[in-house]
């Protein structure tokens, strides 16, 4: 039981400071938050925790290193940077929108595109397959000493972390709202969508050269 102890603190930790790193994923929760509060967090990290259990199975399978080939490097960074730069256009579109921050949540329920945005906002980042086939597989070759359980007891702590990451992020920017102008929150996702183009034109190059 020590063992699986040690492993789930150390998932925690290891994955609580990757997912505070700034990235695409932590970006397009700011923007969603502004304009549907908190549930955002969660949602996006329900849409990344579906993602990454095939990631975690084909990683134990030993297909990690396939993800650090040149031919994956191309492929990801040409579609995720294509995707990014989709999702930034759809964030400056939202940031046209006349809406007060404090006049409560726009946007629909959210229960469908929020995961789907999660997922896509993992696929795109070229360092997130690139993480699970260094940091990752080095974990979760500690991890099965454990069988399975270590397995499943890594990928729970990885998700927690992430949960608390994000729903900390969201739970901040949509009890500030409030206090946001129209203008101000305009602004925000003017930003947000600013640096969702940097970092599709980035991954971009990335599979281009």
């Amino acid at each position: 039981m020590e063992g699986l102890a040690v492993i789930a603190v150390g998932s925690f930790l290891v994955a609580f400071s990757g997912a505070a790193s700034p990235g695409p994923v932590l970006t397009i929760t700011l923007a969603e938050s502004a304009r549907r509060g908190f549930k955002v967090g969660p949602l996006i990290v329900l849409g990344h925790a579906v993602l990454e259990i095939p990631v975690v199975v084909a990683v134990v399978l030993g297909l990690g290193e396939a993800l650090k080939g040149p031919v994956a490097t191309r492929v990801l960074g040409l579609g995720g940077g294509g995707v990014l730069l989709w999702l930034a256009w759809q964030t400056y579109k939202d940031s046209l929108v006349p809406f007060s921050p404090g006049e409560g949540e726009t946007g629909g329920g959210g229960w469908v595109d929020l995961p789907v945005k999660g997922v896509l906002t993992s696929l795109s980042n070229p360092y997130w397959f690139l993480w699970w086939a260094t940091i990752g597989l080095a974990y979760l070759t500690i991890a099965l000493k454990e069988g399975w359980k270590g397995v499943l007891v890594f990928y729970v702590g990885h998700i927690v972390a992430d949960l608390a990451w994000y729903s900390l992020v969201s739970g901040l920017v949509a009890s500030g709202r409030r206090f946001m102008g129209a203008r101000t929150y305009s602004w925000l996702l003017k930003v947000c969508a600013l640096v969702l183009l940097a970092f599709g034109f980035y991954f971009f190059s990335l599979g281009v050269r």
